[in-house]
């Protein structure tokens, strides 16, 4: 079983669990779009491993005019995000991994959430690369995501803190399924992503939020 199918199985339950999973989750995601720079009102976004179109939803209470096209492998989550969007024409789906995807033209905003830590070291490097090329000057790259620290034993009291958090909120058998999907992740320092977005082209780069393991990176091409 891979990460699509992982994520196909749960598409239906995604949404709701993400408030209950995710510790600061309003801040987390409300912060990934406050952060966003757009002079008007219809930005050109791409949507990297988008799901349900959460983080998109977000976006548009924001720039409810952006021209929007989502990307993701699993299917049955880009389903519910055609259900959700179902009434606006501006949003676009492709069923695609983004890793070899090919775009035509460029982008105001790139952004994800919850998506990048699934790929390696090495990956991650080449989408930093890939994607800053395909921003605007002036664009704006944002990953919401969840981030590892550099020293071993923070990121056992973070996680574990985490957890604390988590299980005030969910039942064993819902924590327990959320454990299964994190045999997928691989996730990377804060420092090592900020130097990828720096090194791909972006001329500015920070951290708006970060709570334990949980972290808002920015990039400004």
């Amino acid at each position: 079983m891979n990460v699509s199918d992982i994520f196909d199985r749960h598409a239906r339950n995604y949404d709701g669990e993400r408030e209950r999973l995710i510790p600061g989750f309003h801040d987390f995601y409300g912060v990934a779009v406050d952060v966003l720079t757009f002079e008007g009102d219809n930005p050109k976004v791409l949507d990297l491993g988008a799901g349900t179109g959460l983080l998109t939803e977000f976006l548009l209470k924001k720039y409810p005019n952006a021209e929007v096209e989502l990307i993701d492998l699993a299917d049955n989550m880009l389903d519910v995000a055609r259900e959700r969007f179902k009434d606006n024409p501006n949003i676009s789906y492709r069923n695609e991994n983004y890793l070899t995807a090919e775009f035509d033209g460029e982008y105001d905003i790139i952004m994800s959430s919850l998506s990048i830590h699934h790929l390696t070291q090495e990956e991650k490097g080449f989408l930093y690369e890939k994607y800053v090329n395909l921003l605007n000057d002036g664009g704006i790259f944002i990953n919401a995501d969840l981030v590892c620290d550099e020293d071993d034993s923070v990121e056992r009291l973070f996680y574990k803190k985490v957890d604390d958090l988590i299980l005030q909120n969910v039942s064993l058998e819902e924590f327990e399924q959320a454990n299964e999907r994190r045999k997928f992740d691989d996730t990377d320092s804060i420092q090592y992503q900020l130097d990828c977005l720096k090194e791909s082209g972006c001329n500015m780069v920070g951290v708006p939020f970060k709570f334990y393991t949980h972290a808002v990176l920015w990039g400004q091409k």
